[in-house]
C-alpha cells in the first residue's frame, strides 16, 4: 500500500509530506497541514508528544492527531 498516497488523498492535496513511511500518521491539522508517516502507533504517539507546538500558527498539541491510514474509512 502506498501510504504517502493514501494519507494525501485522505488529508487533502494541500497537506504536506514530512517523513517517514508506515501505515500510522501523525498529523498536525493546524494553519500549515502537514503529516510525518510512521511504521507503529507507538513511534507515531511518541513523536506527537515530543512537540509542543508545529509552528508559530500551530492551535496547540491538543489539535495534533495519530490516524492508523489501514483502519477501513
Amino acid at each position: 500500500m502506498d501510504w504517502k498516497a493514501k494519507a494525501t488523498r485522505l488529508l487533502g492535496n494541500r497537506t504536506l509530506y514530512l517523513q517517514g513511511h508506515g501505515q500510522f500518521a501523525f498529523v498536525t491539522p493546524c494553519r500549515k497541514r502537514a503529516f510525518s508517516l510512521w511504521s507503529t502507533r507507538a513511534e507515531a504517539e511518541h513523536a506527537m508528544n515530543s512537540i509542543l507546538s508545529c509552528g508559530g500558527d500551530c492551535h496547540g498539541g491538543s489539535f495534533h492527531y495519530v490516524t492508523d491510514l489501514g483502519e477501513p474509512i
